[in-house]
C-alpha cells in the first residue's frame, strides 16, 4: 500500500495474517476446522454498527445483513487460513443492492475447479485515498483478469496490482467525493472473499487516485502534501519503466526527471514508488507516464507544498 502510512498498515496486515497461519496450523493437527463459521474481527480501524435502513428495500440487502460491524478506514479484516486450495483469480463481480454495494472475488484451484479454501488474506482500506487493498495470500499467483470499471455510485474501478512484494494484491478504488463504511469476510462452498460498502456520512470524503489508461496514480494525491513526497501507483505495459516529472510551470522545463522501474513482464498492472525530497515549497504538477508513451497519456496531479507554518508573532 502506499506509502508511509500504508506501510503501518503493512506490517499490521502481515502480523494478523501470521497469527492466522500460526492457528490454523495448530487446528491442523486435529480434527479440520473451518475458518469461515465465525464472522471475522475487525482489526483496526473505527468500526460502526449496521443500523435498520429506513427503505425496507435495503433491509433485506446482503451487503447489509449480518451481525458483522462495518469500519471506515484502517486495517479493515483478516480471514483464510493454511492449507487453502485457491491459487488463481477467476473473476470480480459487482453487484449493486438498495442501500449498499458488493463485490465478489471468484477463486480456482490449480486444476480450475471451484476453490473450496483460502490461505490467510488481509483487507485494509486507505480512506482518503478511496482505495479498498486486499492483500492476496503467496499461493495466488494468476488472475484471468486485469481490471473492470464498474457503474457502481460507490464502486467504480477494481485493479489487479502485482506488488512489489511479489505477491499479487485486488485495488478496489471508490469514486471521489464519496463517504463509506465497509466490511471483508470469506464465504465457504466454494471459497469466496466478499466486500460490503455502504454510505457512512460522517467518514472521511474520498479524494481519488489520478488514473489514466496506462497509469493509476495512488500517491501524491490532489491537494496540500510537505516538500518531501512519495510518487507510487502502478502502471501497465512491456516497457517496464515509468517517467516521474514535476513541474512548477506547466509550460517550462521539468525541476525534477526520474526514470523509475516496474515489473513490465506481467500482464497484470505492477507497482512503482519513488520518494522526491527538497521539492520547492509553492504549488507542483506531478506527471507520471510510461517510457515511449505519447505525454497525452500521462498521469497528472497537481499539489500544494506551500509552506503553511504559521510564524511566531514578533517581541514587542
Amino acid at each position: 500500500m502506499y506509502p508511509r502510512l500504508a506501510m503501518t498498515r503493512s506490517f499490521l496486515v502481515a502480523f494478523v495474517l501470521t497469527l492466522l497461519a500460526g492457528c490454523a496450523i495448530a487446528d491442523s493437527t486435529g480434527t479440520a476446522t473451518s475458518t469461515t463459521a465465525a464472522p471475522p474481527a475487525t482489526i483496526d480501524g473505527p468500526t460502526t454498527a449496521v443500523t435498520t435502513p429506513e427503505n425496507e428495500d435495503a433491509a433485506d440487502s446482503p451487503c447489509l445483513s449480518g451481525d458483522r460491524l462495518f469500519a471506515v478506514d484502517g486495517v479493515i479484516s483478516a480471514f483464510g487460513g493454511a492449507g487453502g486450495d485457491a491459487t488463481q483469480i477467476s473473476q470480480v463481480r459487482w453487484t449493486p443492492h438498495p442501500g449498499c454495494e458488493q463485490l465478489v472475488v471468484d477463486l480456482l484451484t490449480t486444476d480450475g475447479a471451484p476453490a473450496s479454501a483460502i490461505d490467510p488474506v488481509g483487507v485494509d482500506y486507505n480512506a482518503e485515498g478511496g482505495i479498498i487493498r486486499i492483500n492476496l495470500p503467496e499461493s495466488i499467483n494468476r488472475s484471468a483478469i486485469a481490471d473492470s470499471l464498474f457503474d457502481g455510485e460507490l464502486i467504480e474501478r477494481v485493479y489487479v496490482v502485482a506488488t512489489a512484494g511479489g505477491r499479487i494484491a485486488i485495488d478496489i478504488h471508490i469514486a471521489p467525493g464519496r463517504m463509506l463504511a465497509l466490511r471483508a469476510y470469506e464465504v465457504a462452498s466454494p471459497s469466496r472473499i466478499v466486500i460490503d460498502v455502504r454510505e457512512q456520512t460522517d467518514a472521511t470524503r474520498v479524494v481519488g487516485a489520478t488514473t489514466t489508461a496506462q497509469v493509476v496514480l495512488v500517491s501524491p494525491l490532489a491537494n496540500w502534501t510537505e516538500t518531501s513526497l512519495d510518487v507510487a501507483g502502478y502502471a501497465k505495459g512491456n516497457e517496464g519503466t515509468v517517467l516521474v516529472r514535476v513541474y512548477d510551470d506547466p509550460e517550462g522545463d521539468p525541476l525534477v526527471e526520474r526514470t523509475v522501474e516496474y515489473a513490465g513482464e506481467t500482464n497484470l498492472w505492477a507497482e512503482f514508488e519513488t520518494s522526491l525530497l527538497g521539492l520547492p515549497a509553492r504549488p507542483l504538477d506531478i506527471e507520471v507516464v510510461p517510457q515511449g508513451a505519447p505525454v497525452e497519456t500521462a498521469a497528472r496531479v497537481g499539489v500544494d507544498a506551500t509552506d503553511r507554518t504559521v510564524a511566531d508573532p514578533p517581541e514587542v
